[in-house]
């Protein structure tokens, strides 16, 4: 299984969070439980999300 990266960066972790809560929210459609996204952070101190799908 590997990383689907989200193609934006957020400034702040907390928009990052709601993006990750949205993705799971809307992971029916996608097959996405709780441990399967996440929030990172990059070397340049922006915030990123990544998932992975259940079926990968």
């Amino acid at each position: 299984m590997t990383w689907i990266y989200e193609a934006r960066l957020y400034d702040s972790k907390a928009v990052a969070m709601y993006v990750a809560m949205n993705l799971r929210d809307s992971g029916g459609r996608q097959r996405l439980d709780n441990a399967s996204v996440q929030v990172y952070r990059t070397r340049r101190g922006n915030y990123g999300v990544r998932y992975r799908t259940l079926d990968a």
